[in-house]
């Protein structure tokens, strides 16, 4: 385990320490895990962009032609929640609300 002084402004210290309030969290705890997924970030954005490099647009369209067109089982039904975090309120407590997409699969017609 290493350690490291951080020297961080005033205001971001603050809503950090809110935040970590409102995780029930230490303040330690909550500059790992914000590191931590920061990290993760960047790695996944170095891997997906080593990915796209070797992508081959020709070999996909080919694969995208052998797809049967046919509408989608009833069971396909798309029905995802959202969850939307609006900015901390003057004291701390954060709001939520959730907002719900439902998409019904489009029939295709047939050839």
């Amino acid at each position: 385990m290493s350690n490291y002084a951080l020297r961080i402004p005033n205001s971001l210290f603050d809503y950090a320490k809110r935040c970590a309030e409102e995780e029930s969290v230490s303040m330690n705890q909550f500059f790992v895990m914000a590191i931590a997924e920061k990290v993760s970030a960047l790695k996944t954005e170095a891997y997906f962009g080593e990915r796209a490099g070797r992508a081959d647009a020709s070999r996909a369209q080919e694969v995208l032609k052998k797809v049967k067109d046919v509408p989608p089982s009833p069971q396909d039904e798309l029905e995802t929640s959202i969850a939307v975090c609006e900015p901390a309120a003057k004291h701390g407590a954060r709001k939520k609300q959730a907002a719900t997409i439902s998409r019904k699969p489009q029939t295709r017609k047939a050839r």
